[in-house]
């Protein structure tokens, strides 16, 4: 049976990993989360909101695209972000498998003033 929903959220928080330490797991799935960031899926059952600093990293290594974040190994330790001008501990997702090569963001088309007829 899976106990998962009486055990609370399935939402790590920073006091899950100040408790367990810095945790590997692997991305399953990115899914479109709450308050218009993603959610990152991890292979162990948990969810992590993707913050910007979070999102930055795993962009700089894995690329802009969400799907080439699947499978990939991962770290999440605690430390510190700026929110809202103001110092605060948050999970912080640490790139474990290697860079993938072409990680360039997506390319968009340069605006054209021109008005076609």
């Amino acid at each position: 049976m899976d106990v998962s929903k009486y055990v609370g959220s399935v939402f790590l928080k920073v006091e899950d990993i100040k408790a367990s330490g810095p945790q590997q797991v692997t991305i399953v799935d990115v899914r479109q989360g709450q308050y218009g960031k993603p959610d990152l899926m991890f292979d162990d059952g948990t969810r992590l909101g993707c913050n910007v600093t979070n999102g930055r990293a795993l962009a700089k290594a894995y690329g802009f695209d969400s799907d080439d974040w699947v499978d990939k190994e991962v770290e999440l330790v605690v430390g510190e972000i700026e929110y809202q001008g103001k110092p605060q501990e948050s999970i912080l997702v640490k790139p474990i498998s290697p860079p993938v090569e072409n990680k360039a963001p997506p390319k968009r088309d340069e605006p054209n003033d021109e008005v076609p007829f």
